[in-house]
């Protein structure tokens, strides 16, 4: 059997995602864990574009291929819900970050924009952009409009500079993690399911935080499963954000708008894609005469 990587991080139940986006895709995950038809978009025809020395887009030539100029951006998208796999609905983790690899290993790209807007993710879908942030060898500028939980980590695990693209709509913050699970069996006994659990004495600890917290007893699985998480995400903030000022909040799941984020040290500028595209040139002028 065929497994979908879509439903496979759906049912995983821990993300690192703001409310506004649980709420706005918690009905989709609904539908696709009881396998309703679901009308998605499909993904975007690119995940990055170049960007050449004068300002403008690359154009594939007539094989369809990108070729980067020299002293090009790239820019790569972080859009939307992120999950660990990519499928028909959206880019993953896995793909962001092959792209991100692309451009720092094209001779001809001086550095890349990180172009995010999105309320976070998957848990597991971190860690290819934390192993990204530990080999780059090229500058990585952030640039955001909503960078919440997942995208807002990654912002801080990969970027030199740490960009608002206005500071009306852009939000930044929602340090934290939340486990989401939908109980069902109550509408399945009424439908005449019987469940079943049995475990020998050998296995008497599986799944026993999960089985707690179905049970409304939640202290283990926040113990054992997400503070350790949430505290991984806290200290790579911190790492990331050197000059951070821990408000409340800050840390521990507030959201901030750009000028409150900046006053924080959640970021470091205000600006917009010209100005990130222009410091990338800056900063390859400056290494160029060193």
């Amino acid at each position: 059997m065929k497994v979908n990587p879509l439903l496979m991080d759906v049912a995983r139940g821990e993300w690192l995602m703001s409310l506004d986006g649980i709420s706005a895709y918690a009905g989709i995950a609904h539908k696709l864990l009881s396998g309703e038809s679901v009308e998605l978009d499909t993904q975007p025809k690119a995940i990055m574009n170049i960007i050449d020395d004068n300002g403008n887009k690359v154009e594939p030539n007539k094989d369809g291929l990108v070729q980067a100029p020299k002293g090009s951006v790239a820019i790569v998208d972080m859009i939307g819900p992120v999950m660990k796999y990519g499928d028909w609905c959206t880019y993953g983790a896995d793909e962001i970050v092959r792209a991100l690899y692309q451009a720092d290993r094209n001779p001809n790209i001086i550095g890349t924009v990180l172009n995010q807007d999105g309320p976070g993710g998957a848990v597991n879908a971190i860690g290819p952009f934390i192993d990204f942030g530990k080999n780059k060898t090229k500058r990585v500028i952030g640039l955001a409009d909503q960078s919440a939980s997942l995208h807002f980590w990654v912002l801080n695990a990969i970027c030199d500079h740490k960009m608002a693209d206005n500071n009306i709509s852009a939000l930044f913050g929602s340090v934290g993690i939340v486990a989401n699970y939908a109980d069902n069996r109550k509408y399945l006994e009424s439908l005449g399911y019987v469940f079943h659990e049995i475990y020998p004495d050998e296995s008497k600890h599986k799944n026993e935080a999960f089985r707690l917290a179905m049970e409304g007893k939640y202290d283990m699985i926040k113990t054992e499963h997400l503070s350790p998480i949430a505290l991984h995400f806290q200290d790579g903030v911190r790492k990331g954000s050197p000059n951070l000022i821990e408000e409340v909040g800050v840390l521990t799941g507030k959201t901030f708008g750009a000028d409150l984020a900046l006053k924080y040290g959640m970021i470091d500028s205000i600006g917009s894609m010209d100005k990130a595209i222009n410091m990338l040139h800056i900063t390859s002028e400056s290494n160029h005469y060193k």
